[in-house]
């Protein structure tokens, strides 16, 4: 896998030729935390794209956030399977996502996303 990678501002790098681009395991990880930073409803091709963060972080339910951030990150194209994954929900509609996966080039681990609303 490759893809063109991303700034810590979600904007896609240009400029550098190749270097621009990430492979294997970091195309994979920059893909996950893509998905995981995806609302429901914002893609317009594909309205039923994203996590439907406004209702799962208002409501706390700990359990169904944590099996749909699972499920997102299980249906990433070339990830085979979940090794582990946990969910902190703040007070201030904040969650940090840690997970570790195995993937089609070996395993990520402990990545770390954070996500606020």
């Amino acid at each position: 896998m490759r893809v063109r990678g991303i700034d810590a501002l979600g904007d896609w790098n240009f400029g550098k030729g190749r270097s621009d681009y990430k492979q294997a395991n970091n195309a994979i990880a920059q893909n996950i935390k893509t998905r995981l930073k995806s609302f429901l409803n914002d893609c317009f091709f594909d309205v039923t794209a994203g996590i439907d963060w406004f209702n799962l972080m208002g409501s706390k339910n700990i359990v169904e956030l944590k099996l749909k951030v699972a499920a997102c990150i299980l249906n990433t194209p070339e990830v085979t399977s979940l090794i582990e994954v946990s969910t902190n929900l703040s007070n201030d509609r904040n969650i940090t996502i840690t997970y570790s996966v195995e993937t089609v080039y070996g395993r990520i681990l402990n990545q770390v996303i954070n996500q606020g609303i």
